[in-house]
């Protein structure tokens, strides 16, 4: 029996990438979507992938990717138009039939969080939960592991870790395993429709 076709947004991308390659393994059929051919997407043709190039901020490009696709993992970028991107997404999600999107977000979505890019976060996870047909699975992890080693400069420099603490708490994933949690869900998702995962 032939498995869904699953793709991958940002597939080059740090958590994307390990997604398609463990999706591979366990033998689905994998098209990724990036943004261009470089190294990093070549990385993943040779692995198996099915290389889709195109612009995730355009809806002619977001059909053509998901033609024949059963399921996808959307891992948007941190963009400026991060809520556009994906409304664009889920529409041509449901317009698809897919019948599952696990949704890249993020620990901490607020109607009132000071940053409007995590309220535009918690604008579309709360959308994504409306579309009639497309079943959804959340990912939403906290502060990736690699970006506590964008202060090594200062750590260098300073002798100090600095970061946004406070009172906070942050149990950095690495992005294997948030990709790894990712086709875990895509690859058997009847038990995790609807719930929301915090790879720690």
């Amino acid at each position: 029996m032939n498995k869904p076709r699953i793709l991958v947004t940002a597939a080059a991308g740090r958590n994307a990438s390990p997604a398609v390659l463990e999706l591979l393994r366990k033998g689905f059929p994998v098209r990724a979507f990036v943004r261009r051919n470089d190294a990093r997407s070549e990385r993943l043709r040779k692995a198996g992938a099915e290389i889709f190039v195109g612009d995730l901020f355009n809806l002619s490009d977001l059909r053509s990717a998901l033609v024949d696709v059963q399921r996808a993992y959307h891992s948007p970028p941190v963009a400026p138009n991060l809520l556009h991107g994906m409304m664009l997404f889920a529409l041509a999600a449901e317009e698809a039939k897919l019948e599952v999107v696990a949704l890249m977000s993020g620990w901490n979505p607020h109607p009132s969080h000071p940053t409007i890019h995590t309220r535009e976060h918690w604008i579309a996870n709360n959308i994504y939960r409306w579309m009639p047909t497309v079943d959804v699975i959340y990912i939403n992890p906290g502060i990736f592991a690699f970006m506590y080693l964008l202060g090594l400069p200062a750590i260098v420099h300073f002798g100090m870790l600095v970061g946004p603490w406070g009172d906070g708490l942050n149990a950095p994933p690495s992005s294997e395993d948030i990709g790894s949690v990712a086709a875990g869900v895509l690859a058997e998702p009847a038990a995790h429709i609807g719930k929301c995962y915090r790879p720690t």
